[in-house]
């Protein structure tokens, strides 16, 4: 047996199951799914961060590299569908010309597949035949492998930790919890003590006052019972809202890369397990604390009564734990398996609801439906696999209990026939080891909820555990001349990732305060790259920019994006007024400045021709408005802000040459330094200066030449 094959099975563990988040990180994923294999265990939220990667995908080669720098060593191969059982499982298969996915096992006529995108499957041969693309690679430790957990976990604990009032909120729940547990514990001696002392001397002086004293027991535990009610709905209603805040408030303080390498419904499906954790930690851990200290209690009671038949007892809480311990792994993947299929599900509804014009444009709706249709079949079945399994669990425990009880009060009435109990007695021991069960079976339905959390845990950490964006905060204050500023691009370089080609290196263009610098070139260059590298959306991998001569990050990205306004390809207006969408809902609205700057974008006698003029609805992003008032209306918000900087990228692409030449006129008598990109010649024109840029070269164009080669038509836009 050779060295390999020894470390192979060394190393060799469960397959895990890992589910990519991103839409172009399956061959990662697969990658990691092969190291946990082999010990190497680590989640995506660390996957991601040590090797970033692009948003076009990841080729055979890039997967190569991950797996190398990881400690393994690859093998590609190419063959037929009939030599598949030849290969070195699991192993990574190319999938559909477009997507990773690792082959675990072959049996019969099904392979078994971990897809990153849809979790476990058994995939029939002519499924197989139709995907593969004949292209696989074998992974396997080489001598650097390390085993070891590189797992980020995310505690409750973090999560709870800002949450302002929590403390006192438990210490209440707690104090009402442990007096409803005493008041359990004492109810079953009222019945053995009318049968045993009441019953036997006709004492009808201690039967009322055992009939008033557990009257008014029962009156204080439905009272303590309703406190504890009231304080865990506020005390839950009080985390959900701190908890939705803080989580919102850290997404949203995320790199733009974050939003636009995941589908909508994924982030919305993450966020919705706080309500999860939320309703369980509220619910049920202050109580099972106590289950399980009182389940204890209960167990030293019954065993006052009969060693013999609480061992009984015990043997019946130790067949529902195993049961419940076996279950919990299939019932876990079922959970996580049906929540990415809903996420997938809500994705591609959220996706036709927002291009449902272009779905009717190609009349497609039959299409979307369909797709729509399969993702919900599939999440539903994914609910149903779930269903089954809770359905088998609970029959099974029910059987288990039912038939335990009879043979619990079979063998404790012997105990009172053969003198050993009194019929009191029975009926107490009944109820106690009822108690017990109970309580038992609470801490551990309770302990496995809490071990499902980390499934949701573990969706939450792809926000908690991603960084927020970096140098926010000012190390240095721009004088305040409210004045046009100086801007400086050098040494800039920048890529997507490090597997995709530089879409910059070594860019230098520096652009005088009050000047107006148009930016063309043919699609593709890196135009809307430059714009968001300029606004701080995205970070250069090296180089630098300066404002003044001072660096951006010095500024801090908070102070350095006050001094920018911008209009984007992609920008969108938000539910509201039309006021509220060019003051961006400011607090402190100066309705003047709106006017003035709604002039200046030559949108304020369209908005007076409305009903409600500025107090007018814009619809749902913008859809009451036509794409050119839309432009008008997003050009007017970024003035609003009273920028030194102003950033336009295909600012004026849908409106007539007449109202685009007033608004380049009115922008130009501003006290702002002007960045245009644009393809229209006429918005190229109106800058001071035009620059031509490409992934090689930075190349200023004179206008005279430029108008020379508009009119030879050469493609220099």
């Amino acid at each position: 047996m050779d060295f390999l094959h020894k470390l192979n099975l060394s190393f060799r563990q469960k397959l895990p199951v890992l589910r990519q988040t991103q839409a172009a990180e399956c061959g990662l994923t697969c990658v990691g799914m092969i190291a946990g294999y082999f010990g190497h265990h680590i989640d995506m939220v660390s996957l991601r961060h040590r090797f970033p990667t692009s948003l076009k995908g990841s080729t055979l080669s890039d997967v190569m590299s991950v797996a190398q720098n990881m400690g393994m060593s690859c093998r590609a191969v190419r063959l037929e569908l009939d030599e598949m059982d030849k290969l070195r499982l699991p192993c990574i298969l190319h999938w559909d010309l477009n997507h990773f996915v690792v082959l675990k096992s072959i049996k019969g006529n099904k392979a078994i597949i971990h897809d990153p995108a849809r979790g476990v499957r058994n995939v029939p041969t002519v499924e197989v035949s139709r995907s593969f693309t004949g292209v696989a690679l074998e992974l396997y430790p080489a001598a650097s492998f390390e085993q070891k957990d590189e797992k980020k976990n995310i505690s409750m604990l973090r999560l709870i930790r800002n949450v302002s009032g929590i403390g006192s909120a438990f210490m209440q729940v707690a104090l009402l919890s442990l007096a409803l547990e005493f008041f359990g514990i004492i109810s079953p001696f009222y019945m053995q003590w009318v049968i045993d002392q009441v019953l036997v001397s006709s004492d009808r002086d201690l039967l009322a006052l055992l009939g008033l004293a557990f009257i008014s027991i029962t009156l204080f535990q439905n009272i303590i019972s309703a406190l504890r009610s009231w304080v865990t709905t506020w005390f839950s209603s009080l985390l959900s809202v701190q908890w939705s805040s803080n989580l919102c408030t850290h997404l949203l303080g995320l790199p733009l890369s974050y939003f636009e390498e995941r589908h909508v419904g994924d982030i919305l499906s993450r966020f919705g397990s706080i309500s999860t954790i939320q309703s369980t930690l509220t619910g049920r851990f202050i109580s099972s604390i106590f289950d399980g200290v009182m389940s204890l209690v209960t167990l030293a009671v019954i065993f006052t009564y009969s060693s013999s038949l609480t061992f009984i007892v015990i043997a019946l809480f130790l067949i529902y734990a195993l049961i419940r311990w076996v279950s919990f792994e299939p019932f876990r993947q079922a959970n996580e398996d049906q929540l990415m299929a809903s996420a997938i599900a809500q994705s591609q509804l959220l996706e036709s609801i927002r291009g449902v014009q272009a779905i009717k444009l190609n009349n497609k709706q039959e299409l979307r439906v369909s797709t729509f249709a399969n993702e919900t079949v599939e999440s539903t079945n994914k609910g149903i696999t779930t269903q089954k399994l809770s359905i088998g669990f609970n029959t099974l425990q029910s059987i288990i209990s039912g038939v335990g009880k009879i043979v619990l009060i079979w063998l404790a009435a012997s105990q009172v026939l053969d003198g050993n109990f009194t019929s009191g007695m029975l009926i107490a021991f009944i109820s106690f080891s009822d108690q017990f069960i109970s309580r038992s079976a609470g801490l551990i339905n309770a302990l496995i909820e809490f071990k499902m959390l980390r499934l949701h845990g573990e969706r939450i950490s792809d926000i908690v555990l991603t960084e927020k964006e970096q140098d926010m905060e000012s190390r240095m204050v721009l004088p305040k001349d409210h004045g046009a500023i100086k801007l400086d691009i050098r040494n800039l370089s920048f890529s997507y990732s490090k597997t995709d080609t530089a879409i910059f290196t070594d860019f230098n263009l520096s652009i005088k305060a009050d000047e107006s610098v148009a930016i063309i070139g043919p699609s593709g260059q890196g135009k809307t790259t430059l714009a968001k590298l300029l606004l701080g959306l995205l970070k250069p991998d090296s180089g630098t920019l300066c404002v003044n001569d001072i660096e951006h990050v010095k500024l801090g990205l908070t102070h350095y994006r006050d001094l920018i306004g911008s209009v984007m390809q992609s920008d969108i207006l938000f539910a509201g007024s039309i006021m509220d969408n060019i003051s961006f809902f400011d607090a402190d609205l100066d309705r003047h400045h709106v006017e003035n700057v709604a002039r200046i974008a030559q949108i304020h006698e369209d908005i007076m021709a409305m009903p409600m003029g500025y107090n007018s609805m814009v619809g749902d992003m913008g859809s009451s408005l036509s794409g050119g008032q839309v432009q008008r209306v997003i050009l007017a918000r970024a003035l609003y802000r009273k920028p030194r900087i102003l950033i336009l990228d295909e600012a004026t692409s849908h409106l007539d040459v007449a109202r685009e030449s007033a608004i380049n006129a009115a922008i130009k008598h501003m006290a702002i330094t002007r960045i245009i990109i644009a393809h229209r010649p006429e918005t190229i024109l109106s800058a001071d200066r035009i620059i031509q840029i490409s992934r090689n070269s930075v190349t200023e164009i004179p206008k005279n030449d430029f108008i020379r080669l508009v009119n030879a038509s050469h493609p220099v836009l």
